[in-house]
């Protein structure tokens, strides 16, 4: 007994000693700096050609996007120095004139990789993606001039693996050209590229031109050229999320312009759960304002949370005042909020519908009358709702009542509208057919959710993952010149 106790106490110091051990063992990681990260995927972006991985490509070449916020005119000027010697790159305000840390690549790795095109395009596209971001109209033009060069050099040499990186310059070309006034200019190019992506079944390339053309028409209030081309296209059902949410939302917005609200509804609905939680906040804003719209043009009453919610309240605070005097069914009060805030409709690009708002408006107050009152005079019907003195009241109670938002009756002798007793509403089909638009918006959800479902290829023995053989980002980098 003595022995089985030493035994388990001796068991249990190792045990207690051996996280201890490990602790000891583990050294801290050095922070990764921009450089650093930029080195780690361009070696990954040549271990992708090498080894023909078209998904690593694809990762990499979506990365470059990333670099945005954090690359810096020194990075740039590194990274050109090393690679492309004879190329001299604009300096910004960013420049770090103390910056000496060193890419670590030796002459002989930087020649083999400076043979890949995929490399030499990469780089160039951290160059686009810099100039659009120093934001000033010489960084435009520049950008525009050495984006042609480069769409050129990728297209002369017609690889599969550049299609990722082909869609980054095109979309910094749409942007360069929008900030400059001169989107129409670059129409012809997309359409091209547009129909060398089908010729070459790029999905991504696709969907991102199929994008950028829809933005194009919408830019300039061509809907109904923007639905002729929706109409002759098809969008991949395998495009990132990120352009599917776009699609979704230029495919509702197009739909909610020329009336057919329920279908724009679902559209803008999926767009907004599309994108993606932590960004994006310009794109979540600008479609829960054209949701909202929609919502009244449909009758419905959009969501409170939605406006009052700290992240948006600020920028839906004049949409929330144009909903709630809807709401009111006081026509003045709308006009006077549309009048206060036509400068942001105008430039949101949504005063069109705004301006169909007005018979919302009048069924809203009609509703609340309806409600409120059993007997009531024709002109106190047009000061409640606070109609233009040339809008004759009874015209405007007879369509209701037709069009069935007003149950009552007008007596023309004495001017008055008597309303009738209002049903129930669970005995009527309202409650079935609210439950039959959500089990289809859930249906709708799980057919995408399968869609977006990835197989492993049958065909392709993947083997045995075993955790030894996992290299870190650390072992990747020192061993990186020794692959070459």
């Amino acid at each position: 007994m003595e022995q089985q106790a030493a035994a388990t106490q001796e068991k249990t110091q190792n045990q207690t000693q051996a996280p201890s051990t490990q602790q000891t063992q583990a050294q801290p990681q050095k922070p990764r700096t921009v450089l650093s990260e930029i080195k780690l995927q361009i070696l990954l972006l040549e271990k992708a050609v090498s080894s023909k991985d078209i998904k690593a490509i694809q990762k990499v070449s979506i990365f470059v996007k990333k670099f945005r916020n954090t690359v810096k005119s020194h990075h740039l000027a590194k990274l050109y120095n090393t690679f492309f010697p004879n190329v001299v790159v604009q300096q910004g305000n960013d420049i770090d004139a103390n910056f000496n840390e060193d890419l670590g690549l030796n002459a002989q790795v930087v020649q083999k990789l400076t043979k890949i095109i995929e490399v030499n395009v990469f780089i160039q596209c951290l160059y686009l993606i810099w100039l659009f971001q120093q934001k000033q109209q010489e960084s435009y033009e520049q950008l525009i001039v050495i984006g042609k060069q480069l769409l050129q050099q990728v297209q002369q040499n017609n690889k599969r693996y550049l299609d990722t990186l082909l869609g980054v310059i095109y979309e910094y070309l749409s942007k360069s050209h929008e900030k400059l006034g001169k989107l129409d200019q670059i129409r012809d190019v997309l359409f091209e590229g547009y129909r060398n992506a089908c010729q070459n079944r790029d999905e991504n390339g696709q969907a991102i031109l199929v994008n950028l053309i829809l933005r194009n028409f919408i830019h300039y209030n061509q809907y109904e050229q923007s639905y002729n081309f929706l109409k002759k296209t098809e969008f991949p059902e395998h495009a990132f999320g990120n352009q599917q949410a776009r699609f979704l939302y230029y495919t509702g917005l197009i739909h909610a312009i020329r009336g057919e609200y329920q279908e724009a509804y679902k559209n803008l609905t999926q767009a907004s759960h599309k994108a993606p939680d932590n960004t994006a906040f310009g794109f979540k804003v600008q479609a829960i304002k054209v949701i909202a719209l929609v919502e009244l043009l449909l009758g419905n009453v959009p969501n409170r949370d939605t406006f009052t919610s700290p992240e948006y309240q600020q920028a839906l605070y004049p949409y929330y005042r144009i909903v709630s005097t809807v709401i009111k069914g006081n026509l003045g009060e709308f006009q006077q909020e549309v009048a206060r805030s036509e400068n942001i409709l105008r430039r949101d690009k949504l005063f069109n519908l705004i301006q169909r708002l007005p018979q919302i408006v009048i069924k809203a107050g009609l509703r609340r009358i309806n409600l409120s009152y059993s007997r009531i005079s024709l002109n106190d019907i047009h000061q409640k709702l606070n109609l233009p003195a040339q809008c004759n009241a009874e015209q405007v109670v007879a369509k209701a009542i037709r069009d069935g938002t007003l149950a009552a009756i007008i007596d023309h002798e004495n001017q008055i509208v008597i309303t009738k007793e209002t049903n129930d509403l669970y005995g009527t089909k309202a409650p079935q057919e609210a439950y039959g638009e959500r089990i289809n918006n859930c249906l709708g959800l799980y057919n995408q959710a399968v869609k977006a479902l990835q197989y492993q290829n049958p065909e392709y023995d993947y083997g045995e993952k075993q955790a030894d053989d996992e290299l870190t980002t650390d072992e990747l980098l020192s061993l990186a010149e020794l692959e070459f």
